[in-house]
């Protein structure tokens, strides 16, 4: 990332306002396929959600799930997994609708030409990070409300005051998305690479299980995850969980990788674009 890149003034109100255009137009396109924003919030539901809840309830004794209990001071198991769903959506959203998005313009032979516009590169990552995260909100919010009216899940309204730590996820994953989009420019054909590493992020932050039950090398692989504290602090204000440390420490830990991210994630990409334009390998794919 170069000073040129945050100059004040005209130039970074013309990027923001490309920005805007470049999510506007992103969400216009997701509307005209209202299916597959039906399927953003059906595909959590159907392929992990319920039969996870499902699976789940055959080990209840009395009702309760007594070894997420111990583990994590809950037997709320639906609000503990839906909980973690809305995590999993911030995460995606960093690694398909940030970083693959690059491999869809290679594809469409795109790229290169897309690379030659005044618009900085960043730019169109940061576009198509606001459009992601509005349909992730989105998206999460419907499955929470599914999971309440439905599924039986007693999420407090404490949990609000964890806002704030989904909104620091948020910026972390962009700087992720920054990059797996270099990664994505690198191998060219990356949709083992963002399928893989997504699943890995996501389960690492403790979506689908709590974090205390791995084994003590991944254990602290996840506490580097910026996900793996929001996450925590929504389910300790939401579901009444146990920290995984005292919260401000979290609060800390989150902020500090987040800004890590995004300022490790811009200058890789930058590096990253900087090479290719150099060898001249931006258009191939």
């Amino acid at each position: 990332m170069t000073t040129s890149d945050l100059r004040p003034g005209g130039d970074l109100r013309l990027e923001l306002r490309a920005a805007v255009a470049i999510a506007t137009k992103e969400l216009r396109m997701a509307r005209r396929y209202p299916l597959n924003l039906v399927n953003e919030v059906l595909q959590p539901l159907y392929q992990f959600l319920l039969p996870s809840v499902l699976l789940g309830a055959t080990f209840f004794v009395g009702g309760r799930a007594l070894g997420l209990e111990e583990s994590t001071g809950t037997s709320d198991l639906a609000g503990f997994l839906i909980l973690g769903m809305l995590v999993a959506g911030l995460v995606g959203t960093g690694f398909w609708e940030l970083a693959f998005s690059f491999k869809r313009e290679m594809d469409a032979g795109t790229l290169e030409p897309l690379f030659l516009t005044p618009t900085r590169p960043m730019t169109l990552v940061l576009g198509r990070a606001l459009s992601g995260l509005v349909i992730a909100f989105a998206a999460g919010s419907v499955l929470l409300a599914i999971a309440i009216v439905f599924l039986g899940a007693s999420i407090s309204g404490a949990a609000l005051v964890a806002v704030p730590a989904l909104l620091l996820t948020a910026v972390s994953m962009v700087g992720i998305g920054f990059l797996v989009a270099s990664g994505v420019l690198l191998i060219r054909e990356p949709n083992f690479f963002v399928d893989s590493t997504n699943f890995v992020f996501s389960m690492l932050a403790g979506t689908a299980f709590p974090v205390v039950v791995l084994p003590g090398f991944l254990r602290w692989i996840s506490y580097l995850l910026p996900p793996t504290y929001a996450l925590d602090l929504v389910r300790v204000h939401g579901l009444g969980t146990r920290p995984l440390m005292p919260l401000p420490l979290e609060w800390l830990a989150l902020a500090g990788l987040a800004a890590a991210s995004l300022v490790i994630g811009l200058r890789v990409f930058r590096r990253t674009e900087r090479r290719m334009r150099i060898r001249g390998t931006l258009g191939q794919h």
